[in-house]
Order: C-alpha cells, then sequence, then structure tokens
C-alpha cells in the first residue's frame, strides 16, 4: 500500500477512513489477470504481476506494479494479460501497455509507438504471434509490438470489442454491437447482431 502512495505521490494521513479501506482491499486482494505459457505461470496478485514455474520454491516478482489511482474502474482484476512463449503483454489500469520479450524479466512501455489513444483496455489474446488489443476504442494488432494496426469493418469503423473468442486461427470478437469474425483480409465482418 506505502508502495503505491509513494509511486503516485499520494498522502493519505489527513484521511483516516481511506486508509482503513485500502488496508482492507489490499488484505483481501484476490488474484487477477491469470495466463500461462509453456510450464510459466503469471498471475496479478496485489497490483502486482508474479511468475512461477513448477519446480520453484516461491512466485517471483516481476518488478510490474499497477498504480492506476481508480480502484473500481469497471476493469475488474487491473491488469489485461496475455502470453505467448517468452513475450509478455500486460494493459494496466492507467491506460499503458506494456512489453516484456523476456518472460517478465524486463519490461518495456510501448504506449507511445500505439497509433490509437484510448483509456482502457477490454482483453488481451495471443493468436499463434500475432498479439489483439481490445481496448474502448477499438482493437490494435501487432506480430511484433513495433508495428501496431488498428482493426476496421469494410466501412472503416472500429468497432468496439468487449471479448475475444478464438477457435484455431480464427478470430471472434463479440461487444454491444454484435458478434464479429476477422475475415480473410483482417477486417471485423459482424455475423450476428
Amino acid at each position: 500500500l506505502e508502495e503505491i502512495q509513494r509511486a503516485q505521490g499520494i498522502d493519505l494521513s489527513d484521511e483516516p477512513e481511506k486508509v482503513e479501506e485500502l488496508h482492507f482491499i489490499e488484505n483481501h486482494a484476490r488474484a487477477g489477470a491469470f495466463a500461462v505459457s509453456g510450464d510459466t505461470f503469471y498471475v496479478e496478485y496485489k497490483r502486482k504481476l508474479f511468475k512461477w514455474k513448477p519446480g520453484n520454491s516461491e512466485w517471483k516478482n516481476t518488478g510490474l506494479i499497477d498504480t492506476g489511482k481508480r480502484l473500481n474502474d469497471g476493469s475488474k482484476n487491473g491488469f489485461k494479460l496475455a502470453v505467448s512463449a517468452e513475450t509478455v503483454y500486460v494493459g494496466k489500469r492507467d491506460g499503458r501497455l506494456f512489453q516484456s520479450l523476456d518472460g517478465g524479466n524486463s519490461w518495456r512501455d510501448i504506449t507511445p509507438s500505439l497509433p490509437l489513444h484510448f483509456t482502457q483496455f477490454k482483453e488481451i489474446v495471443f493468436v499463434d504471434s500475432t498479439v489483439y488489443v481490445a481496448t474502448d476504442e477499438g482493437v490494435l494488432t501487432s506480430q511484433n509490438g513495433e508495428h501496431w494496426r488498428v482493426l476496421t469493418d469494410s466501412s472503416g469503423r472500429r468497432p468496439i470489442i468487449d471479448r475475444f473468442a478464438v477457435n484455431g486461427s480464427t478470430v471472434y470478437g463479440a461487444g454491444d454491437m454484435g458478434v464479429y469474425r476477422l475475415d480473410t483480409n483482417r477486417r471485423w465482418e459482424r455475423i450476428s447482431s
């Protein structure tokens, strides 16, 4: 708790009820985002990302901490997480996207390279080596985290996708406007309203 307050420059000494509420949240925190790649497990716990492999005596803190100010902002578990081999993407509550190419040992904030401005992550998923990032302004995709593309439908609109589903290499997305499938041209096609 103190680590988050220091990172954000917050002083709650004049607000004992807020301190008590934060202590309750911290002490009753549940595991959040969870992902597995090979034999490595990743889990968010108390706003930090940990990893573990069978045979290790304890979980290792990857050093990634969520210092987002909003505790009850509708983003549920805070981090949005996807892992493929040694590549890890984490969307934080504050709208920043981090990438690790070494299984969470080091992190790079790739938010400045994204072609879309947004405030909230909905979901992140891998299909083979391609990552799909659903936000409140549309879906981004990349194969390496360097070059990003905003996915649109055939009219150039950006459907807002809340959840992904994957069947083989086919990506589906569901949002308030319907269910979509990525076609062979990598455009959203609405298949159900």
